[in-house]
């Protein structure tokens, strides 16, 4: 409810009665970006990448890797890295609000030239929808002392939450 609350509020204070925010906006609303950014580190799209060849003798932190060997990098556990996030299992945006924030170890659409095409189009329609939604609703369970969803989920080729239900009741613009 409280990260709701600054949501809101920023989207309130930086927008007006204007309507949702669109991409460009992103500069204007460090917050929501960060909750996005953070929410995409839990629970990267895909939690495996398409794999790739070594295409010469190497080594990845020590462990030899032939030529040929075939590498699926594990995103989901590299977002959860305790050597690279500080308290990585927790829903913190705010570490991306930091200018020292580890932004290169997050790779929820892959990297290089196996990287997903559609990632900008992706965080793009996660922006505009998620902003739109937190300006107008305020998002709470289904009844009194249900939690919040859990962060967990199904791997596969995609990570898929479990069920879960949830309000959307109307907010009204700040007075």
């Amino acid at each position: 409810p409280q990260l709701q609350a600054q949501l809101r509020e920023e989207l309130w204070r930086e927008l007006g009665p204007t309507g949702p925010p669109e991409p460009g906006d992103v500069g204007r609303l460090p917050l929501l970006h960060a909750t996005i950014t953070e929410t995409l580190r839990l629970c990267p799209p895909a939690p495996l990448a398409l794999p790739h060849c070594a295409l010469r003798h190497t080594s990845i932190g020590g462990i030899p890797v032939p030529v040929g060997s075939i590498l699926v990098p594990n995103l989901l556990a590299a977002h959860r890295d305790p050597d690279t996030w500080d308290h990585p299992e927790d829903f913190l945006p705010e570490r991306f609000l930091a200018p020292d924030a580890p932004s290169r170890a997050l790779l929820p659409f892959g990297c290089g030239a196996r990287s997903c095409p559609g990632e900008g189009l992706a965080r793009a329609e996660l922006f505009v929808f998620l902003g739109w939604i937190l300006r107008e609703f305020r998002l709470e369970p289904p009844a009194a002392g249900e939690g919040a969803p859990g962060l967990g989920g199904s791997g596969g080729t995609v990570l898929r939450p479990p069920p879960f239900r949830l309000r959307l009741l109307p907010c009204l613009p700040p007075a």
